[in-house]
């Protein structure tokens, strides 16, 4: 068996990877995961563009240093610091979840894995949006220079940038969705 690794392979994997995940820590964990993938993603993307802002300001002093701050250094950095915060939020950021109303378990494989699904495409979106150094929610996103490429290699990842907006939106109305079927 002839395999080989392309961008279709990486997606199927870290979705399966991440919905693996989902099920494993389960249905309200999950959510703590979403939730923190939301405050990461505006916290760095706030923070990526305050470095841009300094830095841009200091390069001549930077270069004098021996220091550079190219795109490719802070996309590493934003990715760096999105992973560990996502860790940190979850594990001491205080949030605790606890749905009033448990539906039946078949119901809730259904709700956890979709839970992973949506996870899973609003984490690879913002890291996208991270190496491509755009904005969140940038309708420009897939002809970054970073991105294009990608789009010709694979019709998964241009399913992913071109529907950024979905990936973005899917974890907020999932979580309102199951707090209406949660409540008392």
């Amino acid at each position: 068996m002839d395999l080989t690794l392309s961008w279709d392979l990486f997606i199927i994997v870290f979705f399966a990877m991440v919905i693996a995940y989902s099920f494993i820590i389960g249905k309200h964990e999950s959510v703590k995961i979403i939730i923190a993938t939301y405050i990461a993603t505006v916290a760095v993307q706030g923070l990526g563009n305050i470095m841009a802002r300094i830095t841009g300001d200091s390069q001549p002093i930077l270069y004098v240093l021996g220091l550079s701050m190219d795109s490719t250094i802070l996309a590493v950095i934003k990715l760096v610091v999105f992973v560990a915060a996502i860790i940190f939020i979850a594990v001491r950021g205080g949030i605790e979840i606890q749905y009033g109303k448990e539906s039946g378990s078949i119901l809730n494989l259904i709700i956890t894995c979709l839970f992973g699904i949506a996870t899973a495409g609003l984490i690879l979106s913002t890291l996208l949006t991270f190496i491509a150094g755009s904005a969140i929610l940038d309708i420009n996103l897939a002809q970054a220079a970073a991105v294009s490429p990608i789009i010709q290699q694979s019709k998964l990842m241009q399913l992913m940038i071109l529907n950024q907006d979905l990936w973005f939106a899917l974890p907020a109305l999932l979580l309102l969705g199951v707090g209406f079927l949660s409540s008392e």
